[in-house]
């Protein structure tokens, strides 16, 4: 796996911790896990349970080999249409299936690396809570790592309305309490393929530009008020209605978040404080 290659020997394990991330209101935990590993909430909440990882059963060789199929499998371009709808009261999303999504991602990533990055949606690791960051309404959230056994590898989130198809936000999310050059350069590969499936047309040079920017105000407007709905992030820069801001809580990951927005929702953001740019 070309990006995984950068990280070399370092390897952990996980010990999953039961718990509340991010502020939402858990209601149960979703039933696809991989193999052999318990739930666990946010990465950021797991210790570390050794140097060394398990030795695998047969299960989990079997869904390492069908993940490495997965993976090798030839992705097309799909260049996505990305409209916004109100989908439930005061609930803006993006009206495009998690799946699109993904399919556009690797269908980027293949186009440069020769394989998959992303699995499809039931294999992520899924919760659903009463509320989320974006939404008063339950909500299913999709946190997936190429590696599990890396703790510090770099992830993206997906958040979705549990009544239909569309996605509220979108987080690109960096450990930034690992020392590894290494995954920062992974994380910016995520950041940059990410906002390529959002914004298309834009060439690589702006696409750099914004998430150096983006995650530049996030180091700079660290903040001890965790990611929940109450949180007011530094500044929203937006181009037609996708909008993008970053925040980062002392203990938690960085974010590159992504959301659906309107001339209204801006407004709001505007109200609160938010630095509002357009590009």
């Amino acid at each position: 796996m070309a990006a995984l290659m950068l990280i070399g020997a370092v390897v952990f394990t996980r010990a999953a911790v039961k718990g509340v991330t991010y502020g939402l209101q858990h209601i149960e935990v979703g039933s696809e896990q991989l193999p052999g590993e318990a739930a666990a909430e946010d990465q950021a909440d797991e210790d570390s349970a050794g140097p060394y990882p398990q030795e695998p059963d047969s299960e989990d060789n079997l869904q390492v080999e069908r993940t490495e199929e997965i993976l090798g499998e030839e992705a097309r371009k799909k260049e996505l249409h990305i409209e916004v709808m109100e989908n439930r009261p005061g609930e803006l999303v993006f009206q495009v299936p998690m799946d699109d999504f993904i399919d556009s991602f690797n269908g980027l990533y293949w186009a440069d690396k020769g394989e998959r990055y992303l699995l499809p949606s039931l294999q992520w690791r899924s919760y659903v809570y009463d509320t989320s960051i974006h939404s008063n309404h339950k909500t299913c959230r999709y946190h997936y790592s190429r590696d599990e056994s890396i703790l510090p590898l770099p992830t993206i989130t997906v958040y979705a309305p549990s009544n239909a198809d569309y996605i509220q936000e979108i987080t690109v999310n960096y450990d930034a309490h690992s020392s590894f050059e290494q995954m920062y350069t992974i994380y910016e590969e995520l950041c940059y393929y990410t906002l390529k499936v959002m914004f298309p047309d834009l060439l690589d040079n702006r696409i750099r530009e914004l998430y150096t920017t983006l995650n530049r105000l996030a180091f700079e407007h660290d903040t001890n008020m965790k990611y929940t709905a109450e949180s007011v992030p530094c500044a929203l820069y937006y181009r037609d209605n996708i909008g993008m801001y970053p925040y980062f809580a002392w203990g938690e990951d960085v974010h590159l978040c992504i959301i659906p927005v309107t001339q209204a929702r801006i407004e709001e953001m505007r109200n609160k404080g938010v630095e509002i740019i357009e590009f």
